[in-house]
Protein backbone atom coordinates (compact mmCIF):
# COMPACT_ATOMS: atom_id res chain seq x y z
CA UNK A 1 0.00 0.00 0.00
CA UNK A 2 1.27 3.46 -0.87
CA UNK A 3 -0.05 6.70 0.55
CA UNK A 4 -0.34 10.30 -0.50
CA UNK A 5 -0.70 13.47 1.55
CA UNK A 6 -4.06 15.06 0.80
CA UNK A 7 -4.53 18.64 2.03
CA UNK A 8 -7.23 19.07 4.64
CA UNK A 9 -10.45 20.57 3.31
CA UNK A 10 -12.01 23.47 5.19
CA UNK A 11 -15.09 21.44 6.17
CA UNK A 12 -12.82 18.74 7.70
CA UNK A 13 -11.03 21.07 10.08
CA UNK A 14 -13.25 20.67 13.15
CA UNK A 15 -13.11 16.86 13.03
CA UNK A 16 -9.33 17.05 12.55
CA UNK A 17 -8.96 19.47 15.48
CA UNK A 18 -11.09 17.21 17.70
CA UNK A 19 -8.95 14.17 16.79
CA UNK A 20 -5.75 16.16 17.38
CA UNK A 21 -7.01 17.31 20.77
CA UNK A 22 -7.89 13.76 21.78
CA UNK A 23 -4.56 12.32 20.64
CA UNK A 24 -2.55 15.12 22.25
CA UNK A 25 -4.32 14.64 25.59
CA UNK A 26 -3.82 10.86 25.33
CA UNK A 27 -0.09 11.38 24.75
CA UNK A 28 0.15 13.71 27.73
CA UNK A 29 -1.37 10.99 29.93
CA UNK A 30 0.10 7.79 28.46
CA UNK A 31 3.52 8.98 27.29
CA UNK A 32 4.24 11.98 29.54
CA UNK A 33 2.59 10.67 32.72
CA UNK A 34 0.26 13.63 33.24
CA UNK A 35 -2.99 13.49 35.21
CA UNK A 36 -6.03 13.24 32.87
CA UNK A 37 -7.70 16.47 34.03
CA UNK A 38 -4.46 18.43 33.78
CA UNK A 39 -3.72 16.88 30.38
CA UNK A 40 -7.16 17.81 29.03
CA UNK A 41 -6.70 21.40 30.23
CA UNK A 42 -3.18 21.67 28.79
CA UNK A 43 -4.21 20.15 25.45
CA UNK A 44 -7.12 22.58 25.10
CA UNK A 45 -4.93 25.57 25.98
CA UNK A 46 -2.11 24.53 23.64
CA UNK A 47 -4.47 23.98 20.70
CA UNK A 48 -6.13 27.33 21.39
CA UNK A 49 -2.71 28.96 21.01
CA UNK A 50 -1.94 27.03 17.80
CA UNK A 51 -5.38 27.78 16.30
CA UNK A 52 -6.27 31.16 17.87
CA UNK A 53 -9.10 31.80 15.39
CA UNK A 54 -10.37 28.21 15.52
CA UNK A 55 -9.00 27.55 12.04
CA UNK A 56 -5.61 26.85 10.46
CA UNK A 57 -3.13 29.69 10.20
CA UNK A 58 -1.56 30.54 6.81
CA UNK A 59 1.71 28.79 7.81
CA UNK A 60 -0.07 25.53 8.76
CA UNK A 61 0.10 22.49 6.50
CA UNK A 62 -2.45 19.83 7.44
CA UNK A 63 -2.79 16.62 5.46
CA UNK A 64 -4.67 13.37 5.67
CA UNK A 65 -2.63 10.28 4.88
CA UNK A 66 -4.64 8.47 2.21
CA UNK A 67 -4.26 5.15 0.46
CA UNK A 68 -3.09 6.20 -3.01
CA UNK A 69 -5.27 3.55 -4.69
CA UNK A 70 -8.52 3.76 -2.69
CA UNK A 71 -8.37 7.22 -1.02
CA UNK A 72 -9.11 5.51 2.30
CA UNK A 73 -7.86 7.65 5.19
CA UNK A 74 -4.94 6.18 7.14
CA UNK A 75 -3.98 9.04 9.47
CA UNK A 76 -2.89 12.66 9.40
CA UNK A 77 0.17 14.89 9.39
CA UNK A 78 0.29 18.48 10.67
CA UNK A 79 3.26 20.79 10.32
CA UNK A 80 3.99 24.51 10.12
CA UNK A 81 6.68 26.86 8.95
CA UNK A 82 8.06 28.69 11.95
CA UNK A 83 11.17 30.40 13.23
CA UNK A 84 12.55 28.63 16.29
CA UNK A 85 13.65 30.85 19.19
CA UNK A 86 17.21 32.03 18.67
CA UNK A 87 17.19 30.99 15.03
CA UNK A 88 17.88 33.23 12.07
CA UNK A 89 15.65 31.35 9.66
CA UNK A 90 12.37 29.55 9.16
CA UNK A 91 12.17 25.77 9.51
CA UNK A 92 9.47 23.13 9.37
CA UNK A 93 7.99 22.08 12.71
CA UNK A 94 6.16 18.75 12.80
CA UNK A 95 3.29 19.05 15.26
CA UNK A 96 1.81 15.62 14.69
CA UNK A 97 2.18 12.51 12.58
CA UNK A 98 -0.56 10.03 13.38
CA UNK A 99 -1.15 6.71 11.68
CA UNK A 100 -4.54 5.15 12.40
CA UNK A 101 -4.38 1.96 14.46
CA UNK A 102 -5.45 -0.36 11.62
CA UNK A 103 -2.65 0.91 9.36
CA UNK A 104 0.29 0.68 11.74
CA UNK A 105 3.35 -1.55 11.23
CA UNK A 106 3.15 -1.28 7.43
CA UNK A 107 5.81 1.40 6.91
CA UNK A 108 3.26 4.18 6.46
CA UNK A 109 4.83 6.40 9.12
CA UNK A 110 8.16 6.18 7.32
CA UNK A 111 6.47 6.86 3.96
CA UNK A 112 4.59 9.84 5.40
CA UNK A 113 7.91 11.25 6.63
CA UNK A 114 9.40 10.84 3.13
CA UNK A 115 6.48 12.74 1.59
CA UNK A 116 6.70 15.38 4.31
CA UNK A 117 10.43 15.85 3.74
CA UNK A 118 9.80 16.27 0.00
CA UNK A 119 7.19 18.94 0.78
CA UNK A 120 9.64 20.74 3.09
CA UNK A 121 12.40 20.62 0.46
CA UNK A 122 10.04 21.91 -2.24
CA UNK A 123 9.31 24.94 -0.04
CA UNK A 124 13.03 25.64 0.31
CA UNK A 125 13.18 25.08 4.07
CA UNK A 126 16.52 23.88 5.48
CA UNK A 127 15.30 21.42 8.11
CA UNK A 128 12.65 19.89 10.32
CA UNK A 129 12.19 20.09 14.07
CA UNK A 130 9.79 18.10 16.23
CA UNK A 131 9.11 17.11 19.80
CA UNK A 132 8.27 13.57 20.84
CA UNK A 133 7.28 12.25 24.27
CA UNK A 134 10.01 10.25 25.96
CA UNK A 135 7.57 7.41 26.60
CA UNK A 136 6.61 7.11 22.93
CA UNK A 137 9.34 4.68 21.92
CA UNK A 138 7.72 3.63 18.61
CA UNK A 139 7.70 7.26 17.42
CA UNK A 140 11.22 7.89 18.71
CA UNK A 141 12.43 4.82 16.82
CA UNK A 142 10.65 5.98 13.65
CA UNK A 143 12.26 9.41 13.81
CA UNK A 144 15.72 8.07 14.65
CA UNK A 145 15.43 5.62 11.77
CA UNK A 146 14.57 8.52 9.45
CA UNK A 147 17.75 10.37 10.46
CA UNK A 148 16.45 12.69 13.18
CA UNK A 149 18.85 13.37 16.05
CA UNK A 150 17.89 14.06 19.64
CA UNK A 151 19.02 17.59 20.52
CA UNK A 152 17.71 17.81 24.09
CA UNK A 153 16.21 15.44 26.63
CA UNK A 154 13.90 16.63 29.41
CA UNK A 155 13.89 14.34 32.44
CA UNK A 156 11.99 14.33 35.71
CA UNK A 157 11.56 12.23 38.82
CA UNK A 158 8.69 12.23 41.27
CA UNK A 159 9.87 12.08 44.88
CA UNK A 160 6.62 12.41 46.81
Amino acid sequence: MDIRLRPLREEEFQAFRDALLQEYARGLVDDAGMDRAVADEKAAADLASIFPDERPEPNHCIYFLEDAATSRRAGYLFWAERQPPGSQGTRAYLYELFVDEGFRHRGLGRRALELFEADVRARGLPGIDLNVWGGNEPARALYRGAGFQERAVFMSKEVA
